[in-house]
């Protein structure tokens, strides 16, 4: 049987286990020195399987960050779409981010990596790269801008510049958290994300 993009499951599945074995190499030793051969190995297949799967390495870190915004995507919308507050859904994006990152930090560490140093051939950076469509109206709700300008436009939030307030956001709650919890496994992430959805609570309340 075929999927809906005419691969067969068992095409899928090896896909699949090829993106996760990227993400552990990548995250073990970085973006640079995970070559094609280094994830066949972990593997244990030979490197003509992973490139009849992906073309290129360019064509794998697609499927990586597509991968990656996937699950983001299944962990955390479904957990937005349960608030029915601007405010509600802000502390729950960042309550859920935070356990997202607990329970997959190989995978944000790899992400993280990608994203400093990766390069297309054209010099391009990593957020060039496109995302599956059918991935693009959970991507939109998984925005904290989106969340930003709802509690503005129902009244709930007082005026602030949507995207200088949501890059903000998006710094303390994905990137701030990141080298910390690489470097210290015992970091208090759950504290942190409740310093945080008080700090953005103030922030962004009306009144």
């Amino acid at each position: 049987m075929r999927s809906n993009d005419g691969r067969t499951f068992t095409e899928t599945a090896r896909r699949t286990q090829i993106t996760q074995a990227a993400i552990d190499v990548i995250a073990e030793i970085g973006y640079a020195k995970a070559s094609i051969r280094k994830i066949a190995e972990r593997v244990g297949v030979a490197m003509s399987v992973v490139l009849y799967h992906f073309a290129s390495k360019d064509e794998l870190v697609q499927a990586i960050i597509n991968h990656a915004y996937r699950e983001a995507i299944d962990a955390i919308v479904p957990e937005l779409e349960l608030e029915r507050t601007a405010a509600g859904k802000l502390r729950t994006y960042i309550l859920a981010n935070a356990f997202f990152l607990r329970t997959h930090r190989t995978q944000y560490a790899a992400v993280m990596d990608i994203g400093m140093s990766y390069r297309t051939a054209d010099g391009d950076l990593v957020n060039s790269l496109s995302i599956d469509p059918e991935l693009m109206a959970g991507f939109t709700k998984l925005d904290v801008a989106t969340i930003l300008r709802q509690g503005q436009e129902s009244g709930e939030f007082c005026d602030f510049d949507v995207e200088r307030t949501a890059t903000a956001i998006r710094g303390a709650v994905i990137n701030g958290p990141i080298m910390e919890v690489m470097l210290n496994p015992e970091f208090d992430l759950d504290g942190y994300a409740e310093e945080l959805v008080a700090l953005f609570d103030r922030a962004t309340r009306r009144g």
